[in-house]
């Protein structure tokens, strides 16, 4: 298997080598760049699985350099996390908006980073083996909020809930009411990034913001505005670690 190939992109030289070696030790290759331009070179000269790309930066910042990696085709799709000090609610919806798989704050746990590193590869690998299967496939859900009936694309959905007999899915910062069952909604997202953590959850695997380890199990932190906490069953414990590399 050939390794995984990290972009680091961070101003800061003591980052970027604590990142360089707790990856290389998972058996990953990484490569680095100061700023936002010298990111743009490296991904114009060498094959990139995932970006790890700081905010504040001299030159080209990171949402620019964002902005150039989504407008070039050879780039579009790579996933990329926003590693930063930022915490502010604002930086987050701006970052999920264009196109941020991940947001990941300052300090952080690096093989936690590495956990979702693996986690995003493995879903772009299933994701274009699916594509390949079922080409122009639709990929949208029909919600509804406030006597609305919306289309919502399915890479919106942070995560899926079951309450009171009724099922809902979340946004980064709405909730819409959906006309299916959690069971019926797991078998249309079984070819995505999607994973039945709970009987009442279901979450998308890109969205998860931390993995925290409570009373001997695990409970994700998803990337909604509430940061919400979902747990992880008991008989979901093995799926999920090995889907997350943990």
């Amino acid at each position: 298997m050939e390794p995984i190939n990290v972009l680091c992109v961070d101003d800061d030289p003591s980052i970027v080598e604590m990142i360089r070696l707790g990856l290389e030790t998972d058996g990953m290759k990484v490569a680095s760049a100061g700023d936002g331009a010298e990111a743009l070179d490296v991904l114009a000269r060498e094959p990139i699985d995932v970006i790890l790309l700081d905010i504040m930066m001299p030159k080209v910042d990171g949402w620019m350099a964002l902005m150039e990696i989504r407008n070039n085709p050879l780039t579009a799709d790579i996933p990329v996390i926003m590693l930063t000090a930022k915490t502010q609610d604002l930086a987050k919806i701006l970052a999920f908006k264009q196109g941020v798989q991940q947001y990941v704050t300052k300090p952080f746990n690096i093989l936690e980073l590495a956990a979702r590193v693996r986690s995003l590869v493995h879903t772009r690998v299933r994701s274009a083996e699916s594509a390949g299967g079922a080409e122009g496939e639709f990929r949208k859900l029909a919600v509804r909020k406030g006597g609305r009936t919306v289309l919502l694309s399915i890479d919106d959905i942070v995560y899926v809930s079951a309450k009171n007999k009724s099922t809902y899915v979340h946004t980064y910062e709405n909730q819409y009411l959906v006309d299916m069952t959690l069971g019926e909604l797991e078998k249309k997202l079984a070819r995505e990034s999607f994973h039945r953590m709970h009987r009442s959850y279901i979450i998308n695997m890109n969205c998860i913001k931390e993995i925290l380890r409570m009373d001997g199990g695990y409970v994700v932190v998803a990337t909604d505005r509430d940061e919400t906490h979902i747990p992880v069953a008991r008989r979901e414990v093995r799926h999920f670690r090995e889907a997350v590399g943990i």
